[in-house]
């Protein structure tokens, strides 16, 4: 790169060329010095973009450049509501209903969507979940129709990100298929991208090609959801429904309980520059990814439990089958508990799954099978109930007497319930193996009674190794399968002056 010192040196030595200027130029006549400066400031800049953009392709320096990349690459720059868990108190005489669907605010005047309906009795309570999101509809009417006729989505206002698109029509919804992924000729879905301006489109399909082209005239409906982002609302702050209707509402307070889904803001330029050369990161096609389990554990993060597997582990734990053939085999359960389950009180004596035929399958896991459909549609679905086994154990410490036995148990149960109890991301993706090794350095690491002087700890897990080949399974820990016993003994730690 030639600097402005270069530029100026280049003057200097072809200013004697010119016998009328060069006097003024020695002299640093300001008349003469000024045109020439600015020239080479001018010419430095002009050869500073020239070097950046030799590199470009490879460095990315420029946020012009990663945003074109990004949108080459179909990443679009979305934030992630938050999802919180709300109890509802119920200080009138009748019963309530929080319906789903309608908009709370918070504390801070942010919009919250009801998710789950609950029912709260006179003087009772009740928990429901709520998102932190927003929505706008907009229609457009076609006028010009395409291929790959795309409508422009509205920018968010100046707190808000977009996080979802909804698209309808007169005939129903759209369906979201990124890329067109395994979509055939007629098919109603849409395709969601963004320009190097981050401008966000929906696109339609190309009629005899792949998917619908819609029609001069056609009115299309589009739902757009906004979210803060990252919210963090205190436990225990107000809520309030937007509007109030029917007297009783008045009678109702709610407030925050439990954070279950912290919220994002979109990807920083200098993220999004180093997510564009991974595209195992931000690429949601399964096949290219080869990983189902991980494709339905994205689209559906709020499953209690989830196990997907192909033909191999199937035929481990059940032998071989022609049925299994090109086929995927899923068990799950949804934070309602509407799928059916099986329980294995004795893991002595196994109990095997049921097969849940096509019209018996709940909301949930037809949705499952769409989304997995939806990214191949060259495998065979098939749905197996859940086998909840409670993982059996038993720990025996001795610590010292300067520490309390009901807080060291205490302390003890907690820490081993969030590492393998049933809300822990283990026992959500199932066939949990707590090891020996991982339950000693968890206990060690957490209470600190065990870490002191000669304390002792000894643990009993109850495992038969044919858990290991069953997919199904869903183990955890839980409070009546955990027997903890804490005694209390003169133990002396060596220390100086004792």
């Amino acid at each position: 790169m030639l600097t402005k010192a270069d530029f100026q040196k280049a003057i200097r030595d072809s200013i004697n060329a010119y016998p009328n200027v060069a006097p003024l130029f020695q002299a640093g006549d300001p008349r003469i010095m000024q045109h020439l400066d600015a020239m080479a400031t001018m010419l430095s800049m002009l050869s500073a973009q020239v070097e950046t953009a030799q590199a470009e392709p490879f460095e990315k320096a420029r946020d012009s450049t990663v945003l074109a990349d990004a949108a080459m690459r179909g990443i679009v720059r979305k934030g992630k509501p938050a999802r919180v868990r709300l109890r509802a108190v119920n200080t009138g005489s009748d019963p309530f209903t929080v319906e789903s669907a309608r908009t709370l605010l918070d504390a801070s005047g942010l919009a919250w969507r009801v998710e789950t309906a609950a029912t709260v009795e006179p003087g009772g309570s009740a928990t429901f979940e709520a998102s932190q999101i927003s929505s706008t509809r907009v229609r457009h009417i076609v006028s010009g129709t395409e291929p790959f006729y795309a409508i422009q989505v509205p920018a968010p206002g100046d707190d808000s990100y977009l996080c979802a698109i909804a698209v309808s029509d007169v005939d129903g919804a759209f369906e979201h298929r990124d890329r067109y992924v395994n979509t055939d000729v007629d098919e109603r879905v849409f395709h969601v991208e963004a320009d190097d301006q981050q401008r966000v489109y929906v696109r339609f399909g190309f009629d005899g090609v792949v998917g619908v082209q819609p029609k001069d005239g056609a009115e299309i409906d589009l739902t757009v959801f906004y979210t803060a982002g990252e919210v963090s609302p205190a436990y225990g702050s107000p809520f309030s429904f937007e509007y109030l209707g029917a007297p009783a509402e008045a009678a109702i307070t709610m407030s925050m309980d439990a954070l279950l889904v912290a919220g994002q803001n979109p990807m920083p330029m200098a993220v999004l520059r180093d997510l564009a050369r991974y595209p195992s990161v931000y690429d949601n096609n399964a096949v290219f990814l080869g990983e189902f389990d991980f494709l339905v554990r994205r689209k559906f993060p709020t499953l209690k439990f989830l196990s997907v597997w192909n033909e191999s582990a199937e035929e481990q734990a059940r032998g071989p089958s022609f049925d299994n053939i090109n086929a995927l085999f899923v068990a799950c359960l949804s934070s309602d508990g509407g799928e059916q389950v099986r329980h294995e009180d004795d893991p002595g004596t196994p109990v095997a799954p049921l097969v849940i035929e096509g019209d018996s399958l709940t909301a949930t896991q037809q949705e499952i099978k769409a989304a997995i459909l939806a990214a191949d549609d060259s495998y065979r679905v098939h749905f197996f109930t859940p086998v909840r086994s409670k993982i059996r154990m038993t720990i025996n410490a001795r610590v010292s007497t300067s520490y309390v036995a009901s807080d060291v148990k205490e302390k003890i149960t907690e820490a081993l319930l969030a590492e393998f109890g049933q809300d822990s991301a283990a026992a959500r993706r199932g066939r949990q193996r707590p090891l020996y090794q991982r339950v000693y350095a968890l206990l060690r690491k957490k209470v600190q009674a065990l870490s002191d002087g000669e304390a002792d700890l000894t643990v009993n897990i109850v495992e038969p190794e044919s858990l290991l080949a069953r997919p199904e399974m869903w183990r955890y820990l839980d409070h009546d399968t955990l027997a903890v016993n804490v005694e209390t003994v003169n133990i002396v730690t060596p220390s100086w002056g004792g």
